[in-house]
């Protein structure tokens, strides 16, 4: 014998009722009653789940939810945590801006060949010449020298602000090729302590090597080369000045 109609716990979610028409399941459900609440029937009394069962209608089907909750978006790239390693790529690493930058890293140093240095030990001599006759100051040939020395190291902090702006154009350069996360060009602000720019082509040279095919050596071996040969020729000027100063004194106080 079959039940009568009424509401009945839905054999499908112990959380609901589903309406029994007194000879099949409907797709009509309510919520199940709470602990206490009374859950009249069509014949007013609480009547027992049919004991036979009875076929339900189909459920609709559901496609399993990922993780959080919520569906993968098919076309969405997959994330890469903070721990990822960067994809290695093969593309050219030599960028106009970085030779720019070995360029004006280097040419600061090369400025002192613009500096009238006979001027210097003439001017030298002359106080030499005036300290040993008892006068006292400074002499204004020097002066005038100083002034122009101030002006040609100026052109030296020009050249490195170039540094700073070409290596922000390389790095920039560098990811529109599609290298992942270069070296920061902001490291190149260490030029501004003198020989800060090696922190810079150093630094771009290994990451390069870990995130690219080609690497970035040849700029940096550039930037060696040059920078040594820059100091040998800064120091040999520098002997040199020193020499002939030396001997323009030693000549001056012969001569009184």
């Amino acid at each position: 014998m079959s039940a009568p109609a009424g509401w009945y716990p839905d054999p499908a979610d112990a959380a609901a009722r589903r309406w029994w028409d007194g000879t099949q399941w409907t797709a009509q459900t309510a919520p199940a009653p709470r602990f206490g609440e009374y859950a009249p029937t069509a014949g007013g009394s609480t009547t027992a789940a049919p004991a036979v069962p009875v076929p339900l209608p189909s459920p609709v089907a559901q496609t399993a939810p990922v993780a959080g909750g919520y569906a993968a978006y098919p076309s969405a790239p997959a994330y890469a945590g903070s721990g990822a390693t960067p994809p290695v790529v093969d593309v050219p690493t030599s960028t106009v801006w970085v030779w720019l930058a070995v360029a004006a890293s280097v040419l600061p140093m090369l400025s002192i060949f613009l500096i009238d240095w006979n001027a210097y030990i003439a001017a030298v001599v002359a106080m030499s010449r005036e300290a040993s006759s008892g006068m006292t100051g400074m002499p204004t040939e020097l002066m005038s020298w100083e002034a122009r020395a101030i002006g040609i190291s100026l052109i030296g902090w020009l050249f490195y602000a170039a540094f700073v702006v070409f290596s922000w154009l390389d790095w920039r350069e560098l990811k529109r090729r599609g290298v992942v996360a270069p070296f920061g060009w902001a490291w190149s602000f260490f030029v501004l302590l003198g020989l800060g720019s090696a922190v810079y082509m150093i630094g771009r040279a290994v990451v390069l090597r870990r995130r690219t095919v080609a690497g970035g050596w040849a700029p940096l071996w550039t930037w060696i080369a040059a920078t040594v040969i820059g100091f040998i020729a800064s120091i040999s000027l520098v002997v040199w000045v020193i020499g002939e100063i030396v001997q323009a004194v030693s000549f001056t106080v012969q001569g009184s």
